[in-house]
């Protein structure tokens, strides 16, 4: 049988997430379950979304995380000429594992530190199917490394898969797709259960706060390099596309996303409420920041408006008389006594105990303090950036000559002695001591909808 070959596919660990409220005024809470534990709504949204690709056409090269697209190189495929769509084996398992966690799976290759549960090889058939539980990635046909085949374990000694043009996607048993490819087995991935451990040859580097980071997209999808992965929207079943920022807790344990209508969405962290929640209609909230002992935070809207949750209030543009509509970013001083905000012309407004530093040039789409509160960074579309107070210059995209106009976000080391930008195709830049765990287009991953990014 002749399938696509694509290296071992990995994510990060995912858990079982709770919805604790409505979706405009939501709070998430992450709990841990152990294999064997009852099937979660995680595990039956990845079996779910590989079922209802059932009969899908087989494309070599095609489908990703949002579905089927057409073949992409092999022009003598059989079943999948245009304008007909579908997956190849790996794009499948990417698409249910993305549907139900929010986890885009790379497949280069790689195993990046703290991705999941590896489930190795038992020795035996029998043994190995044992070990499975509905929604575990499974390979075939090689090494974790370099497989030959995947799918999605169903349960009952089947899996969803597509094996070559002459079979599309369908229910297969275990036992058939295991002597199809010479009783090679290369053992399995759990992304919705807590927990992580890598294969032997791969030992994982002790993670600590400033050594990865997260990415999350306009539909609340969280992409994970290096840890800290604690749910996200598609994993709960949401469906948004206007997401408009993330950012970290303090103490880096969880993490908070806001739509534009100035909905929050709290992920290992405190619900604070939110602008539907109080019965406010904005459509034009573009950040939010924590306050520093996580029970709060402040949204700020286009128009300079600041709305604070458990969150000494200092004042907003509007309520100074100022009349602007294109801010793109806040940031917040250490004792959560002030704030800055940015607009796009660069302009630094500062209020509270802020202290205001300087402009910066036209094209800014984002600030961030440095630990201390003694300066701050504004970061342009262009991937400029420019330091005020005590904020390190470590260079930037035009400083090397880079030409792009889509860096979103900026993500500041551990120390403030380096930062990577992250562009909107999920692009990461490093400087400084900045260390770079990979970036999408780096995991063949296209997008270009992500808004922003926190450390992890």
């Amino acid at each position: 049988m002749r399938t696509k070959r694509r290296s071992g596919a990995v994510g990060t660990a995912a858990a079982l997430v709770v919805v604790l409220a409505s979706l405009t005024t939501i709070g998430v809470t992450a709990t841990a379950r152990s294999a064997g534990a009852t099937t979660t709504t995680q595990q039956q949204a990845i079996v779910a979304a590989a079922a209802s690709e059932n009969g899908a056409a087989y494309c070599y090269g095609g489908g990703g995380i949002h579905g089927p697209s057409g073949e992409t190189n092999n022009s003598t495929s059989l079943d999948c000429a245009p304008p007909k769509v579908g997956f190849d084996c790996m794009s499948l398992a990417q698409y249910a594992v993305y549907q139900g966690t929010g986890i885009a799976i790379p497949g280069d290759g790689t195993l990046p530190a703290h991705v999941g549960r590896f489930i190795p090889n038992q020795g035996t058939e029998s043994a190995d199917v044992a070990s499975l539980q509905p929604g575990d990635a499974v390979f075939f046909g090689g090494s974790i490394d370099s497989y030959v085949h995947s799918g999605i374990y169903a349960g009952n000694g089947k899996i969803w898969d597509t094996l070559d043009e002459y079979h599309p996607v369908e229910l297969d048993r275990f036992a058939d797709v295991f002597a199809a490819y010479g009783d090679v087995y290369d053992g399995a991935y759990q992304y919705w259960t807590a927990g992580s451990t890598t294969p032997p040859s791969h030992p994982s580097p002790t993670a600590h706060p400033g050594h990865g980071y997260d990415l999350v997209g306009r539909d609340g999808g969280v992409f994970v390099f290096g840890g800290g992965y604690y749910g996200s929207l598609p994993g709960l079943g949401v469906e948004v596309d206007d997401i408009t920022g993330i950012v970290a807790t303090a103490t880096h344990t969880g993490y908070f996303l806001v739509g534009s209508d100035g909905g929050v969405f709290a992920f290992h962290a405190h619900f604070a409420n939110s602008l539907p929640g109080i019965g406010v209609h904005v459509d034009d909230i573009v950040g939010i920041v924590p306050t520093r002992d996580d029970q709060g935070y402040f949204l700020v809207g286009r128009d300079g408006g600041v709305f604070s949750f458990n969150a000494p209030f200092a004042n907003s543009l509007p309520g100074v008389g100022v009349h602007v509509d294109d801010i793109t970013g806040i940031a917040a001083t250490p004792d959560d006594n002030g704030y800055w905000l940015v607009g796009s012309d660069g302009s630094v407004y500062a209020f509270g105990d802020a202290r205001f530093r300087g402009s910066a040039p036209a094209g800014a789409v984002a600030i961030t303090a440095t630990h201390d509160g003694g300066g701050y960074w504004v970061v342009g579309a262009d991937g400029s950036v420019t330091a005020f107070g005590d904020a390190g210059t470590y260079g930037d995209l035009p400083g090397l000559g880079v030409g792009v106009d889509d860096i979103v976000g900026i993500v500041v080391s551990e120390d403030s002695k380096g930062y990577n930008l992250i562009g909107r195709d999920g692009g990461v830049f490093s400087f400084g001591d900045a260390t770079n765990t990979g970036s999408l287009p780096g995991l063949g991953v296209g997008v270009d909808d992500i808004v922003g990014a926190v450390p992890t």
